[in-house]
């Protein structure tokens, strides 16, 4: 369903974390909001370091990763910084699938072990649901290497994209898509959604889950809300259980745009500890 860089140019791009990824010192506010919004979606008094990957050329600009973690320990934010460029030179066609390498930090305060930005320019099924251009946030919490793993939905497979998690561990108010993707998983539709009840789809939230298992966090916006917004955010509908447990997780994701420099956030925060 999907374009995606092949298997060794990811490992490639993930090898780079160590070596290009910054740190970036911040005695006032976290770096991934500077100069946006003063109702920002985190706690922009308290004193806190932002972690930067390597950058990834996606249209005419580049897409990194970042997160923002206090110095008692706690995150603050991660998400996808977009520059402003990318917006134009977007491929036409396809699914077109970047793979956004973590610092090595967001490992220890979060769940997550790398992002995917996906662009489809004609949107996806369901038909009618999300056949606008939109972006796809995936914050994967399996490696590289298991996601790369996941098979197309077949005959043969498609017993483990039908073994669901638990109960429990995917809130109430989802919906198991029909079929898996594969480099992906099983997406899980918010059926309370506005797209789902009379509206019309500009960001919703989607959780994945594989072979028994939530695998990833998934914001999903819509490119014409993202250049008309300034400042959104809403809140995720929490699961009762969550593996892996004694870790951070959110309970809120957000949608903004810096004022100064026009770069685009797509973030998670709102902590608590699981």
């Amino acid at each position: 369903m999907k374009q995606i860089l092949s298997y060794p140019a990811l490992i490639i791009i993930s090898s780079m974390l160590v070596i290009s990824c910054q740190k970036e010192m911040n005695q006032s506010q976290p770096q991934g909001v500077n100069a946006i919004a003063a109702n920002s979606a985190v706690d922009r008094t308290q004193i806190s370091n932002t972690f930067k990957g390597p950058e990834v050329h996606v249209g005419d600009g580049k897409v990194r990763s970042f997160i923002t973690i206090s110095h008692s320990g706690v995150p603050v934010e991660i998400g996808f910084e977009l520059t402003e460029s990318v917006m134009t030179g977007l491929p036409a066609s396809g699914e077109n699938s970047y793979i956004i390498p973590l610092h090595q930090k967001a490992g220890t305060v979060t769940p997550f072990d790398h992002l995917e930005l996906d662009w489809n320019p004609q949107g996806h099924p369901p038909p009618g649901i999300y056949s606008f251009p939109h972006f796809d946030f995936h914050f994967y919490k399996i490696s590289l290497a298991a996601q790369m793993a996941i098979p197309a939905d077949d005959a043969t497979t498609h017993h483990l994209f039908a073994n669901y998690p638990p109960a429990g561990y995917i809130p109430a108010g989802y919906v198991a898509g029909p079929f898996g993707v594969p480099q992906m998983g099983l997406h899980w539709l918010d059926v309370l959604a506005p797209e789902f009840n009379g509206g019309h789809f500009t960001k919703t939230f989607i959780y994945g889950s594989y072979n028994g298992a939530v695998t990833f966090y998934e914001p999903m916006v819509t490119k014409a809300f993202m250049e008309a917004t300034s400042y959104s955010t809403s809140p995720i509908r929490q699961p009762m259980h969550f593996v892996p447990a004694n870790t951070y997780y959110p309970t809120q994701y957000s949608v903004y745009r810096n004022t100064s420099n026009g770069n685009f956030y797509v973030s998670l925060s709102g902590f608590m500890w699981r």
